[in-house]
Order: C-alpha cells, then sequence, then structure tokens
C-alpha cells in the first residue's frame, strides 16, 4: 500500500461520518506526517505499516467525533480553535475542582463545630453549676425542713 492509497481508504472510511472540514483536516495531518517521516529518512511502507489501518484510525475519529458532539463541544475545524476550546474545558473543569473540598477536610470541620458546640454547652452549665447546686441544696433543706416539721 502507498500513500496514495492509506488516504483513500482513510477518506472512505469516514465519509458521511463526520464533518467534511475533520476529514480535510485529518487528511493534511496525515498526509504532511507520511511526508515528514519519509523525508527523515524512513521508508513510506515502514511509515505506512506503523501507522496501522487506515479504517481503524478512521474508527477511532470517528468516535472522537461523537463524543465530542455528545460533549457539546463544537469542532471548529481548525486545530487552534480545537485546542483553545479544549483548553478552556480543562481550565473549567480545574475551576470545578477547586471549589469541592475533600473528604478529609469536612469532617475536620464537621468534627471541629462539633467540640465548639460542645465547648459551649459546658461552659454554659459550668457557668450556672453553683447556682443549680445552690437551687438543689435549698430545695433539698426546704423538704427536709418539711418532713421534720411535718413530724413533730
Amino acid at each position: 500500500m502507498n500513500c496514495d492509497e492509506f488516504l483513500r481508504q482513510f477518506r472512505e472510511a469516514l465519509d458521511g461520518k463526520v464533518p467534511e472540514n475533520l476529514i480535510q483536516d485529518n487528511i493534511k495531518y496525515y498526509s504532511s506526517y507520511i511526508n515528514s517521516q519519509t523525508a527523515a529518512g524512513r521508508s513510506e511502507s515502514d511509515v505506512l505499516r506503523s501507522l496501522g489501518d487506515p479504517r481503524l484510525l478512521a474508527k477511532t475519529i470517528e468516535e472522537s467525533s461523537k463524543f465530542a458532539s455528545e460533549s457539546k463541544e463544537r469542532w471548529s475545524g481548525t486545530t487552534g480553535n480545537f485546542s483553545r476550546m479544549t483548553e478552556e474545558a480543562y481550565d473549567t473543569a480545574e475551576d470545578n475542582k477547586r471549589r469541592r473540598l475533600p473528604g478529609w477536610l469536612i469532617t475536620c470541620l464537621v468534627v471541629l463545630v462539633i467540640l465548639l458546640v460542645l465547648s459551649v454547652v459546658f461552659r454554659v452549665f459550668v457557668f450556672l453549676a453553683p447556682y443549680i447546686i445552690l437551687f438543689m441544696l435549698a430545695g433539698f433543706v426546704l423538704r427536709a425542713v418539711r418532713g421534720w416539721w411535718q413530724n413533730r
């Protein structure tokens, strides 16, 4: 198989399944890649063998195109815009990750709030304890005096 045959099979496998501009971009990319590799000294058959089956490459591009459309990412057809859009999506994902607190931090905060509430409750109890004890002693003394008075 030569370069033209590879690209023809690649185009046929993609035709009607993805937008034409996506097909053109990929044809340009693989044509450029094959040319650069052959210019670097590799044989055309070796380069094509390393790329694999053109139908498999086309299927991969078709699936990624479906995934991109399902994700509501708009393919503009130029590599620069797609790259920019991908970076924006990545930045948005990073922002979402930054807003969410890790589970261990949430657990620590909950424990801290519970300890603060218990601390306040116990401080109020310690503040009121002498008065509570005083009223309990007064009630005990009144019952004792009333019981003594009735038995007399």
